[in-house]
């Protein structure tokens, strides 16, 4: 059995599963620390989870805006400023936190390329995880949102479109939940 904490969400794998805290790894922190990655990578047989948590209920107000594509009205004002002013080449201006689901497929390319380069050195602890990506292991991204119930499944369908949509050019379907879905074994808690 496995536990591991995220935040205030305690995750406990059955036995049999390997899993760990990704970004807490020593191997991601001392070569690839500057770059955001999934929070949890766990393994079962040839099942495979990529699992990135946010923990949001209670703050739902705050993170309302990043659960949508659409800008903010003041980032396309801020744009509009900053070219009239001719900083364009000069200044970006993005987003304070981005749209989820673009957080997520970053952070699954980030962690697809550290796993890739433990692999090819061979380190061991992550060695488990890059065979996720050898033909005929079986994939799965998750993204655990925690939510206002009530408003949760509303929520979570518009997520899920998007979210299979950026993972069909790799090949990878995904799922937005807020419990551990079905051939997930494994218990979410709060701490």
């Amino acid at each position: 059995m496995v536990q591991l904490s995220e935040g205030r969400l305690r995750l406990t794998f059955a036995a049999g599963w390997q899993a760990l805290k990704f970004d807490d790894t020593a191997w991601h922190r001392q070569r690839f620390g500057h770059h955001q990655a999934m929070d949890i990578l766990a393994v079962h047989g040839d099942q495979h989870w990529w699992i990135e948590i946010k923990d949001c209920e209670g703050d739902e107000q705050n993170n309302q805006p990043r659960m949508s594509p659409t800008e903010l009205p003041a980032l396309a004002q801020t744009r509009t400023w900053i070219r009239s002013q001719g900083l364009e080449g000069q200044v970006r201006v993005v987003r304070a936190k981005p749209f989820i689901i673009d957080e997520v497929i970053e952070k699954l390319r980030s962690t697809l390329v550290t796993v890739l380069a433990a692999q090819r050195e061979g380190e061991g602890q992550l060695i488990p995880y890059a065979a996720a990506w050898n033909q005929g292991a079986q994939l799965k991204v998750v993204l655990l949102l925690t939510w206002d119930i009530n408003d949760f499944r509303r929520l979570a369908q518009r997520l899920q479109q998007k979210l299979n949509s950026a993972l069909r050019p790799y090949g990878l379907q995904g799922v937005v939940v807020n419990t551990p879905p079905a051939g997930l074994d494994c218990q979410v808690a709060r701490i």
